[in-house]
């Protein structure tokens, strides 16, 4: 008799859907997946995500200090740690801390490859103000458009991820989720914003993932410009949040960047500057 096939295989209908849907599938802060073993006769080992652990070249540096959500008190180690988040079936890619045109900076590199830098550190509802960011892309990416995925290389997003009431999920997103967990470790998030740049989708135009609602994209600039230079923004968590989902957000429970190139011919870079929240009680004072 043969032997069981791997976690990974139970929902065969969902394989084609996996690798898209998980690229983007930032994690909630459930346990972290087992590292795995080196040794181990594993048939696709390219297939397994999740948490890899911590990212050594961004933890506890001076662009993860800018990064850190105001608190009371001095900051903790845990304020400035990141980790990365391995896609399913996608070698990790590169972030590391740089200093960039004066400035502080994740410098992200990926060469058929895609992960995500997080931070997981929970909001509640009430508290959910603005969030501030910068990016700075060396070089053009050829033919990224998000509304289509055969071309979904796009140089840089920031990702939100938010707790919700998950009995509201349909069957396919529950099944969905359930793929996340036995693939990551982890369910999906009930609610996942991200901001990106497109060369196609014009700034403000909301693009839903076609293999889930419960991700959703605004694009924050667009068009073939903008290269070689630091792009900044300020946009309204929970504004956006209602743009894109029609209804107020839950807590939100980790933030991350994310750049991948497996489409795209040589090595793709691009730099992150420190990623600020702005809680709702600073916004309205002042």
């Amino acid at each position: 008799m043969s032997s069981p096939a791997p976690p990974y295989r139970v929902f065969p209908r969902f394989s084609t859907l996996a690798a898209g849907l998980l690229a983007l599938m930032l994690v909630t802060g459930c346990a972290t997946r087992p590292p795995v073993d080196d040794d181990a006769d594993t048939e696709e080992p390219s297939s397994q995500g999740g948490t890899l652990g911590v990212a050594e070249g961004v933890t506890g540096t001076a662009w993860a200090e800018m990064s850190a959500p105001p608190k009371a008190g001095a900051l903790q180690p845990d304020d400035l740690k990141w980790e990365i988040f391995r896609v399913p079936g996608k070698q990790p890619a590169n972030y590391s801390y740089v200093r960039h045109e004066g400035r502080d900076a994740v410098l992200a590199k990926a060469e058929a490859s895609g992960s995500i830098l997080r931070h997981r550190h929970r909001i509640e509802p009430d508290q959910l103000g603005l969030v501030r960011f910068s990016w700075n892309v060396p070089n053009p990416s050829v033919g990224a458009n998000l509304a289509l995925p055969q071309l979904d290389d796009v140089p840089v997003r920031v990702v939100l991820a938010f707790e919700g009431d998950r009995s509201r999920l349909s069957m396919k997103n529950a099944m969905l989720s359930e793929l996340s967990r036995l693939l990551t470790g982890e369910e999906m998030p009930f609610a996942t914003l991200v901001y990106s740049w497109s060369r196609v989708n014009q700034p403000g135009e909301v693009v839903v993932n076609d293999r889930t609602d419960r991700i959703r994209k605004i694009v924050v600039d667009s068009g073939d410009h903008g290269y070689n230079e630091w792009r900044s923004y300020e946009r309204d968590i929970r504004a956006d949040y209602r743009q894109a989902f029609g209804e107020d957000p839950g807590a939100l429970l980790s933030f991350a960047v994310f750049t991948e190139g497996e489409k795209n011919e040589g090595q793709l870079q691009a730099f992150y500057g420190p990623l600020k929240l702005v809680p709702a009680s600073a916004v309205a004072h002042k």
